[in-house]
């Protein structure tokens, strides 16, 4: 619905519609994106008045339930949504749009099942750690900081340069030796030593990893994968739970490496091209890339187009001669469509992760709403498009810039 704000600038209100049509909401939205929330998708919605200022809501994609508005903030956090208000300084949990119980202070992080807040006094800052599912409080913490937590443990900085394991009852192993400490990962951690030195430990404390190396970096998104560095040019990637190392490229030239899916990595070669690699094979793309993660593929992004990386079998596309536009809707991450722009002329397209052009690049702007549709601009024309390029739902603009 075309309305326009009190300084005259003319805007689209956003209303919820179920499948058939009808409007679950009144048209009061003036922004609106989707989520991923677990399995699902959830519509993330903002409405600004001039008299009352902004306020943010929440709802299920099919509209079977809506969170808000409140002021203040609502984030999606895996499978849960978060609702911060301005005026309470306490985190209300919800999960398929029900109240699940209240967090202390601000939610610093979700993993493993468990959450982690942070409530700040004048005194000191207090954690709080909780069991996702029912939000049971498992403990409570003074401490500079917790991490994320992993088989049951996370990391802890008690004071400046003091560092320590706790797990999820509040039971505490210090490292006395250790001046910094990464996440815990599988049971494993990244630490570096009152000497300098880097290595690996185990949450127990015992040493899994020397402590020899001059820098460090956990590598991977998912396991105990480390790169350290014995010198500037040289450098190993270890298996801390197997005690495997890496077999690395010889290019190389000790880079830091870029972590992708599936325990695939990539860097930068001698030609300027990104080389994606993993035990068994290695493949040079076309140029410089930046990596996205689009279905069950990467898509290896340059200015002037782009390859497709198939995770399953690590094949990679010939290079395609359309930008690929990354969306600002994070739930379409997990779709097998995307925006595909020509930088010949600017307009926009569908592509899709096997290499196929679903809608060619004639449209103003468009991209994907679920399934096979798009959301299109196009010669002053609004609305929905099937995979055809077919309109569904079309309104004409005005007074929209």
């Amino acid at each position: 619905m075309l309305q326009k704000l009190w300084d005259g600038t003319a805007v689209y209100r956003y209303a919820l519609a179920d499948e058939a049509g009808e409007q679950i909401t009144n048209p009061v939205y003036t922004a609106v994106k989707r989520e991923t929330c677990g399995e699902t998708a959830v519509w993330m919605l903002e409405s600004t008045t001039e008299e009352e200022g902004v306020q943010v809501s929440c709802a299920a994609e099919d509209g079977s339930w809506v969170i808000g508005p409140v002021y203040g903030s609502i984030d999606v956090v895996d499978a849960y949504i978060l609702v911060q208000r301005s005026d309470i300084p306490d985190t209300k949990v919800y999960r398929d749009g029900k109240l699940l119980g209240t967090m202390a202070g601000n939610m610093v992080s979700c993993s493993d099942g468990i959450f982690v807040s942070r409530k700040t006094t004048e005194q000191s800052d207090i954690w709080h750690i909780y069991k996702a599912e029912d939000l049971e409080e498992l403990t409570t913490l003074t401490a500079y900081q917790i991490g994320a937590f992993s088989n049951g443990y996370a990391t802890m900085q008690t004071a400046e340069n003091q560092w320590a394991v706790v797990d999820t009852e509040g039971v505490i192993t210090p490292f006395s030796d250790a001046v910094w400490m990464d996440e815990v990962c599988n049971g494993y951690v990244l630490v570096k030593n009152t000497q300098g030195k880097f290595g690996v430990a185990q949450v127990s404390g015992k040493e899994a990893v020397v402590f020899a190396y001059i820098d460090g970096t956990h590598c991977s998104e998912d396991y105990p994968l480390y790169q350290l560095w014995e010198s500037e040019t040289e450098c190993m990637v270890i298996s801390a739970n197997k005690g495997q190392k890496l077999e690395l490229p010889e290019d190389l030239q000790a880079q830091k490496l870029v972590a992708l899916p599936d325990n695939y990595f990539a860097y930068l070669n001698a030609e300027g091209c990104s080389v994606i690699f993993d035990d068994l094979k290695q493949i040079a793309l076309d140029g410089e890339m930046q990596f996205y993660e689009q279905g069950n593929a990467l898509i290896c992004a340059a200015e002037d187009g782009y390859q497709l990386f198939q995770l399953s079998d690590g094949s990679a596309s010939k290079h395609i001669a359309y930008r690929y536009t990354p969306s600002e809707q994070n739930a379409d991450s997990n779709m097998e469509q995307f925006t595909i722009t020509d930088p010949a002329t600017g307009l926009q397209g569908i592509g899709t992760i096997r290499g196929r052009m679903m809608l060619r690049p004639e449209y103003d702007s468009i991209c994907c709403v679920g399934g096979s549709y798009g959301m299109a601009i196009q010669d002053g024309w609004s609305g929905i498009v099937d995979s055809n390029g077919r309109w569904l739902v079309r309104t004409r603009l005005s007074g929209v810039k």
